[in-house]
C-alpha cells in the first residue's frame, strides 16, 4: 500500500512545530550533543585510565562489557519511570546520575582508583543512560505528528550526535594527552553539570514541565497526529503480550524491529574492526583511521540534513531498502580495499553520505512504535540491543582468531547490513500500513 502527501521543506517542517516545540528541540539539540561528545570523551578516557591501572590492554574491552548489560536489567524500571514521569524529567534526572558519576570518577582517580572502581563507575553510568534514551526519543515522538516531522527530527538529533562524536573523541585524544585523564575526568562532571542546568531552565523554569507525565492533549489545528500507525491503548496492548511482544513478534513489528537491529548491530561490531582493518596494524597508519572516520562523519552530518526533509528526504524514505544496500555496498568495497589509503578514505566518506538510510530507517521503525509508545519500545529495544552487541561482540574475537579480519568485516556487513535492507523489504511487503509515497 501507498499513502501520498505533499512535499514539505526543511524551513516549513520547522515552522510547523510550535514556538514552545522550537525552543525544547534547540535545547535537546545542544544537550545530545553535551551529553553525547562527554559521553565519547568518558568512554576513551576509562578506557586508557583501566589500562594505566592494570598495565594490560586486554581489560579496556571490559569498559565496554561492564556498560552492556544495564539495559537489560533496569528494562523494567526504565518502562515504569518513562511511564510515570515527564520524559524531559527523565532525561534531567537520568544527566544528574551521569554527572554524580563522573564527579565519583574524578575524585576517586585523584586517589588510588582501583580497577573494580571503574567498572562499577561504567556500569553506573551506562545505566543511567538506558533510562536517557528512550525518554529522549519518547520526547521526539510527541513532539512530531507524523512520520515528515519525526524524520526531520531524528535527522538534527543525528547530525548533533556525529557532530559529538568528532569532538568528543579529538577532544579526548587532546585533553588525554595535555591536561592528563584525571582532570579531564573533572571536565566531562562540568561538562554534565551545564548540561543539567540548561535543560533545567528551559524545561522547568521557562517550559514549566510538571513531572508526572500528563494524558496527551487533543490535537489542535496544524497539529493533527498525520502518522500511517493507529496507536493502540495501552490496556489493549497488555492484553496482546505486551511491549515485548508487540516490539518483537514477527506477526505485528518485530521485522521492522530486526530490520533496526540487524542495521545498528553491523554498524557496532564493523567499527569495532575499523582501527585494525584501517591500519592493517602498523601505528603509522593511525592516521589514516583518524581521517576517515572524521570524513565520515562529516559527510554524515551532511546527509543527515538533506533526508530531514524535502524532495529528496521524502524520496530517500521512499527507496529506504535501496539506499540501504547501497551505503552496505560501498562499506563491502571498503572492507575489501581498506589497505588503499585514498581509496578507503574515500569510500568511507561515500558511506557517511549514504547513512542518512539510517536515519530514516529508525525514523520509520520508531514511527511505527508509536502503537506501543515510543519510550516503551525503546527500553525493550535497548535491553535486548546491549547484550547483543556483547554477544556479537565475542562472536567477532573468536571469528578473528580462525580468519582474516578483511573476511571477518566484509562478511558481517553482508550477513547484518544486507540482512537489514531484506528485513524492512519483507515488513513492508507485509505491513498493512501505508508507505508514504511523495506528490511534488
Amino acid at each position: 500500500m501507498v499513502a501520498s502527501h505533499t512535499v514539505r521543506t526543511r524551513s516549513e517542517i520547522w515552522k510547523g512545530f510550535p514556538s514552545i516545540a522550537r525552543r525544547e528541540i534547540g535545547t535537546v539539540a545542544t544537550s545530545t550533543f553535551q551529553s553525547q561528545s562527554t559521553s565519547a570523551l568518558m568512554l576513551l578516557l576509562l578506557s586508557v585510565l583501566v589500562i594505566e591501572v592494570t598495565g594490560s590492554a586486554a581489560s579496556a574491552p571490559l569498559v565496554i562489557a561492564a556498560g552492556a548489560l544495564p539495559a537489560l536489567l533496569l528494562v523494567r524500571w526504565v518502562r515504569s519511570v518513562n511511564r510515570l514521569l515527564d520524559h524531559r524529567w527523565v532525561m534531567i534526572l537520568s544527566d544528574t546520575g551521569a554527572f554524580a558519576v563522573a564527579l565519583a570518577l574524578f575524585l576517586l582517580s585523584q586517589a588510588d582508583v582501583q580497577a573494580w572502581q571503574i567498572y562499577c563507575g561504567v556500569a553506573l553510568f551506562s545505566g543511567f543512560g538506558a533510562f536517557y534514551l528512550p525518554a529522549m526519543r519518547g520526547w521526539v515522538a510527541d513532539q512530531s505528528g507524523d512520520i515528515t516531522q519525526l524524520t526531520w527530527l531524528n535527522s538534527m538529533l543525528a547530525v548533533a550526535t556525529q557532530a559529538s562524536v568528532v569532538v568528543g573523541w579529538a577532544l579526548g585524544g587532546v585533553l588525554a594527552s595535555t591536561v592528563g585523564i584525571r582532570f579531564a575526568l573533572g571536565l566531562c562532571a562540568i561538562a554534565y553539570a551545564c548540561g543539567i542546568v540548561l535543560q533545567f531552565v528551559v524545561f522547568v523554569v521557562v517550559n514549566r514541565t510538571p513531572l508526572r507525565r500528563a494524558a496527551a492533549p487533543a490535537a489542535g489545528p496544524g497539529e493533527q497526529r498525520r502518522s500511517s500507525v493507529k496507536e493502540v491503548p495501552e490496556t489493549a496492548m497488555r492484553q496482546e503480550g505486551g511491549a515485548w511482544r508487540m516490539v518483537f513478534s514477527p506477526r505485528r513489528l518485530g521485522l521492522f524491529t530486526g530490520s533496526l537491529l540487524a542495521m545498528e548491530l553491523s554498524h557496532v561490531l564493523a567499527f569495532s574492526m575499523f582501527v585494525p582493518l584501517v591500519t592493517q596494524a602498523s601505528a603509522d597508519r593511525s592516521w589514516v583511521a583518524g581521517l576517515a572516520n572524521a570524513c565520515f562523519a562529516l559527510a554524515a552530518i551532511g546527509s543527515g540534513v538533506l533526508v530531514s526533509g524535502g524532495s529528496l528526504g521524502n524520496w530517500v524514505r521512499s527507496h529506504t531498502p535501496g539506499v540501504l544496500i547501497a551505503g552496505f555496498a560501498v562499506q563491502t568495497v571498503f572492507g575489501l580495499t581498506a589497505s588503499q589509503t585514498v581509496l578507503a578514505v574515500a569510500l568511507y566518506t561515500l558511506v557517511g553520505v549514504l547513512s542518512g538510510g539510517d536515519t530514516v530507517l529508525q525514523s520509520e521503525v520508531q514511527d511505527r512504535w508509536r502503537s506501543v509508545g515510543s519510550s516503551q519500545a525503546f527500553a525493550v529495544f535497548g535491553a535486548v540491543s546491549g547484550p547483543s552487541q556483547l554477544v556479537g561482540s565475542l562472536v567477532i574475537a573468536f571469528l578473528l582468531l580462525h580468519f582474516s579480519i578483511t573476511a571477518v568485516y566484509v562478511g558481517t556487513i553482508m550477513i547484518l547490513g544486507f540482512g537489514s535492507a531484506f528485513l524492512l523489504v519483507v515488513a513492508r511487503a507485509k505491513s498493512t500500513n501505508p508507505v508514504e509515497e511523495v506528490i511534488p
